[in-house]
């Protein structure tokens, strides 16, 4: 049964990298839609900086990964590990695709990918290496604080300073959209399948 269970959770935790892979390549990266977390500060930093966004996103990721393994355990660090590797793999093997000249549009779908791949990661305990695993780490010492709650705290910020550094103020208010879908659609696929009080 164990086998059974570790097999289930690799499947669904691939799906999830493979989902927030197709939200960056499809939907975010060309509008330089900054939706909030790792991936939203990889897109900005990859604009500025040039580094692609592939390897961005490991380079943010490892600090509080290696604070994920100390304070929520070992089987928590693996797989959000295993996440945090598989995740670039899936961005370099998908293709950077035109899909909608729409914001809307890449912003509501995108935020449905991510927050879809957010919430199966947190079901089955562990986090896509992004802020989400910044926001368990601080639900591990503040309980009354819930996931969502965090996330919209951390990936704001964010998007306010996507804006303000780009000085693209439509393109933060379209993120901040795609935020609120994710917060959304995080509490909707834990609230259904997980009888976690994180949300």
């Amino acid at each position: 049964m164990k086998k059974e269970v570790l097999i289930k959770d690799y499947l669904l935790i691939t799906i999830s990298a493979l989902l927030i892979a197709l939200a960056v390549n499809l939907f975010f990266k060309e509008h330089t839609m900054a939706p909030g977390g790792i991936t939203g500060m990889s897109i900005i930093f990859s604009s500025f900086t040039g580094v692609p966004v592939e390897y961005m996103s490991p380079l943010i990721s490892i600090p509080l990964l290696i604070l994920g393994v100390i304070f929520l355990g070992k089987s928590f660090g693996v797989k959000t590990l295993y996440i945090t590797l598989i995740g670039p793999v899936f961005l370099k093997l998908i293709p950077d695709t035109h899909v909608t000249d729409n914001l809307l549009v890449a912003g509501i779908v995108g935020g449905l990918l991510v927050g879809t791949a957010i919430g199966i990661a947190i079901v089955r305990q562990c986090a896509t290496g992004g802020t989400d695993l910044a926001a368990l780490l601080i639900n591990k010492v503040f309980k009354s604080l819930k996931i969502p709650k965090i996330l919209l705290v951390l990936d704001g910020l964010v998007v306010i300073s996507s804006g303000v550094i780009s000085k693209n103020y439509s393109i933060s208010i379209y993120s901040f959209l795609s935020l609120l879908v994710i917060i959304y659609s995080i509490k909707f696929i834990v609230g259904k399948f997980s009888s976690s009080a994180l949300v």
